[in-house]
Order: structure tokens, then C-alpha cells, then sequence
């Protein structure tokens, strides 16, 4: 941990301790992220990956995220493990056209995004928790998770998270008036 998170006493290691209980209840056992390991997963997968803990506070709002150490996973040189982005000249030329056509826009972030992913059928990833958890009493010692969600920090994450996005926005429909809608992604991107 961060030696502001550390050298906490009182209050304020209470609220750190708060925002680690909110990550792992939200973000892993409310989104199904993971699961307690079996022998049997734990002999085919081996050593568990570590994770650890990005701390901040902003306003008074204590946060934690946990993450995958995914840097001691095996890496696969082949391994596709960015997501594509909109190019800027696409975004504008929408927002161009929309804005002469009289579009309603607006922007959205997916939160937890990685975690609306599910892990391919097969892929076997365990991890350990992070070792503030243990010794904070959120989690037992010895515990392991396969995850079933990409969860942050894992080098496929971004691209597995990508093959989601692309696969749901692709299907989307919706209809306005007698008007049929749809997404088209552009050419270019």
C-alpha cells in the first residue's frame, strides 16, 4: 500500500478500509468477477497472480482499486491487448454531422467496464488477494479466485473488454417514431 494508506490511524484508516470493502463488494462479488478457486483450477493454472491495490482520495472520497499484477502472467507475443478508439477525426465528423442535423448527444463512461466481460470459455486465471485485504480481515488467508470477469490489470483485459463493447453496440437497436436506428462503425476506425 501507498505509505499515506500505511501510516493511517483512527478515521482515516477506517475510510480506507471502507473504500477496499466497497471495491470487493461492488466490483467483484456484486459483478460476479470471480470465484473461489477449486484444487482442481488451481493445479491446471499453478502460481496465482497477485493483486494489488491503487489507492486515491479526491475530495474527501476515499477509493481503492484492485488490480492484477498481470506484468508475472506468461505473456503470448501474439496476444492482441490494446482496444481501438474512435480516431478524433471521426468523433468530430459525427458531432459535425449531428450538429447540422439536430442530434441530441451526449458522452458515457462504462463503469467497470472490464468487469461487464466475461473471461473466455476455458481460460483458467487465478489470482491471490491483495495482501491489505488479508491482514484487514476482508478476505481469508490462503483464499484464491479464478477470475470470470477481466478484471483491471490483466494484459487481455482491454482487448476482451473491446470484443464486447464492439459485439453489444453492433446489435443495438432502437426505434424512434417509425424510424428504425442503428450503429454503424465507421470505415476508418
Amino acid at each position: 500500500p501507498t505509505p499515506q494508506v500505511n501510516k493511517s490511524v483512527g478515521k482515516e484508516l477506517e475510510s480506507w478500509k471502507l473504500a477496499a470493502e466497497a471495491e470487493l463488494t461492488s466490483n467483484f462479488f456484486n459483478m460476479h468477477a470471480m470465484h473461489e478457486s477449486t484444487a482442481a483450477e488451481r493445479a491446471a493454472h499453478g502460481r496465482p497472480l497477485p493483486m494489488l491495490c491503487v489507492w486515491s482520495l479526491a475530495d474527501d472520497r476515499y477509493k481503492c482499486r484492485a488490480c492484477v499484477c498481470g506484468n508475472f502472467a506468461e505473456m503470448d507475443p501474439t496476444m492482441q491487448s490494446w482496444t481501438a478508439q474512435a480516431e478524433p477525426s471521426s468523433l468530430l465528423s459525427a458531432i459535425t454531422l449531428g450538429r447540422k442535423r439536430g442530434w441530441k448527444m451526449s458522452k458515457h463512461d462504462v463503469k467497470g467496464a472490464f468487469l461487464s466481460t466475461k473471461m473466455p470459455e476455458g481460460k483458467i486465471i487465478i489470482v491471490s488477494p491483495p495482501e491489505q485485504w488479508v491482514r484487514w480481515g476482508l478476505v481469508p488467508a490462503r483464499v484464491c479466485w479464478t477470475l470470470d470477469k477481466a478484471v483491471y490489470g490483466l494484459r487481455e483485459s482491454p482487448s476482451l473488454w473491446s470484443e464486447e463493447r464492439d459485439s453489444q453496440l453492433t446489435s443495438l437497436t432502437w426505434t424512434v417514431g417509425k424510424v428504425n436506428y442503428r450503429l454503424s462503425r465507421c470505415t476508418a476506425d
